[in-house]
């Protein structure tokens, strides 16, 4: 029922557009972009959130094979092995190994994709700021890379 009242409304905006408002033409095509846009990057924040999340799954499992899937083709070539790549973060990253609490908070284009910020509170109650660098790859989201980020940032 909404949806008929929705493409009536549509209908009758249309026609009027057509018989010479063209500025609402505008308006109406910036509008649905705009919605269609925030669609797109709404889906693309759940997927790159689960991604993440999928990964930290793996890690507190000690399921370095599977938390190797979630890097991006460059990462896998680079550390070799999954192996190696949980040595890595064993050593370099220990709070995301093992969390207490993962927070997703902002994220933001930059050139090969999307960033998203997270804050994860390890062991001992301590908050690390950490930037996950994300690339699509085959309608997949990956993680390129991952950033300390200075906690005096995010300070209130």
């Amino acid at each position: 029922m909404t949806v008929s009242f929705v493409l009536i409304e549509i209908d009758q905006s249309c026609s009027t557009l057509l018989q010479g408002g063209s500025n609402m033409w505008k308006i109406l095509t910036f509008t649905f972009f705009a919605f269609f846009a925030a669609q797109v990057f709404a889906n693309s924040n759940d997927a790159i959130k689960k991604t993440i999340e999928d990964q930290i799954a793996a890690f507190k499992l000690d399921d370095f094979e599977t938390a190797f899937g979630f890097a991006t083709p460059f990462l896998k070539e680079k550390f070799g092995s999954a192996e190696n790549f949980g040595k890595m973060v064993r050593n370099g990253y220990p709070m995301v190994w093992r969390p207490s609490k993962v927070i997703f908070l902002g994220n933001e284009r930059y050139h090969h994709g999307l960033a998203q910020v997270v804050q994860i509170v390890d062991a001992k109650g301590k908050s690390h700021y950490l930037r996950y660098y994300m690339i699509e790859f085959d309608g997949l989201w990956r993680i390129g890379g991952v950033e300390f980020l200075p906690a005096s940032d995010f300070s209130v």
